[in-house]
């Protein structure tokens, strides 16, 4: 099987790493009873591409579509086609930044009707749902989103989803309303270069900033020290530069900053930053100063993944329909200084029948989870999502679900899985004792299309 991680309602990640090395931790669970299950972790996850249908999502204003909608209303929503089959458990809206890049939030409540063009309300007003971070888009921050329906497989939004209806908002520079249209506007990406002047600089000397757009286009500058505002924005001039003025009361490092933001969506925005090195009024830089003063931190420590080694047997229900138990706890223990993160995940073989019911088998489609921790997880994991028994995609079976997975950054120390097991038997099933292996795999870096520990947004 090629290594596949299968992320369900995992979003607002970023989507920039593609290589990952998955180590099969060969950690095998024997399962027996009248069913057994196993699951099987394997590959990278990418997050779900944005909508496959633009254009399909309408924001509509006394029952008529608009081309444009003004920030302050709330307007109600429609989209033109049903959700595709096999997804049409549930259906709920998010905004992202175009193209993709930051997810704000969920924008509009789940709806479980969606085997027909459906409606709904959105959450807020438009301007307000823009305006929420990380997205971040107003009047004095244009910019475009895309507002993107998520159709499910299961209601209440979950298991696996697909991104289909969308519609792209733009919103320039000192506007009231947002335009909205079926296609996104290309965007040409700028850099800021920051420099400061003297540098290094004495307490209480006039010091100037200048950051340079490249390329040089039309906009205003934030110049920041420490995160702290200087002045108000600053213009550029046709040359795409802008300058301000500075004094410094306290020998030391300021971290400086500008942040540019372009008058239109044309361009993107971007920022520059600059270490300036303070140093007390009257003093005179040695011949041969500053010092390099370098070292160098080592790697150190291992990532380890091991299972409870129980078989797990599973109890039937009254009508002999569906049987449960509880995975054996799954311990990551993540000591590593380069904090790359990890994920962890399982995979069911097919159930074998044996005794009364040799040479019957049951698909390891039919065996669900939800993963629980085991005490409180560390900053930065996240459990994996639902995975129903039964379905199609879904089920652990072709697959495999996520237990748990920590962005890079975040997961280290130890951390206690496991997981609520769930078998659908089929109707007619031939009676007897069956078995199969859940596998658990684990991969030594964060799964694709997560983002950074602190920048990490996930909704399950």
């Amino acid at each position: 099987m090629s290594p596949h991680l299968t992320l369900a309602r995992v979003r607002g990640l970023a989507r920039r790493r593609s290589n990952r090395s998955l180590r099969r931790a060969g950690l095998v669970l024997g399962l027996a009873g009248t069913a057994a299950l196993v699951a099987m972790l394997s590959g990278s996850a990418a997050l779900a591409g944005m909508g496959a249908q633009p254009g399909d999502l309408e924001l509509l204003v006394s029952g008529v579509s608009q081309t444009s909608v003004a920030l302050s209303s709330t307007p109600t929503w429609a989209t033109t086609t049903a959700c595709p089959t096999g997804y049409q458990g549930s259906a709920v809206i998010t905004e992202y930044t175009a193209p993709g890049e930051a997810e704000g939030s969920e924008i509009s409540s789940v709806n479980n009707t969606v085997t027909s063009p459906f409606s709904g309300t959105l959450d807020g007003s438009v301007g307000a749902l823009l305006a929420f971070s990380p997205v971040g888009i107003s009047a004095t921050s244009p910019g475009t989103a895309e507002w993107v329906v998520g159709c499910y497989t299961g209601s209440g939004a979950t298991g696996s989803f697909v991104n289909e209806q969308s519609i792209f908002l733009t919103v320039a520079t000192g506007a009231t309303s947002a335009t909205l249209s079926s296609t996104g506007p290309v965007t040409t990406p700028t850099s800021t270069t920051l420099t400061a002047s003297p540098s290094p600089a004495q307490t209480g000397a006039t010091v100037t900033l200048t950051a340079t757009e490249t390329p040089a286009t039309t906009g205003n500058v934030q110049f920041e020290v420490g995160g702290t505002d200087i002045g108000s924005p600053v213009a550029v001039n046709s040359g795409g530069v802008a300058t301000t003025t500075d004094t410094f009361s306290s020998p030391g490092t300021q971290d400086l900053s500008a942040v540019f933001t372009p008058s239109g969506t044309a361009y993107s925005p971007s920022t520059g930053t600059y270490d300036l090195l303070v140093q007390q009024a009257g003093s005179v830089g040695a011949t041969g100063s500053p010092v390099t003063v370098s070292f160098t931190i080592p790697p150190s420590g291992s990532l380890g993944v091991s299972v409870t080694p129980s078989t797990v047997s599973l109890t039937l229900n009254s009508a002999g329909t569906q049987a449960t138990g509880t995975l054996g706890n799954v311990a990551v223990t993540d000591s590593r200084n380069s904090y790359p993160g990890w994920s962890v995940s399982g995979q069911e073989s097919a159930f074998a029948g044996s005794g009364t019911a040799a040479g019957q088998s049951i698909a390891g489609d039919q065996l669900g989870w939800s993963p629980a921790a085991v005490g409180t997880l560390g900053t930065g994991v996240t459990l994996g999502p639902v995975i129903a028994p039964g379905t199609s995609p879904g089920g652990l079976g072709d697959t495999g679900g996520v237990l748990a997975y920590s962005a890079a950054g975040c997961g280290f120390g130890t951390n206690v899985l496991t997981a609520s097991l769930t078998l659908d038997i089929p109707t007619g099933q031939v009676a007897g004792a069956y078995a199969g292996a859940l596998t658990i795999t684990y991969l030594e870096t964060q799964p694709s299309g997560v983002a950074g520990c602190e920048a990490v947004t996930v909704n399950l």
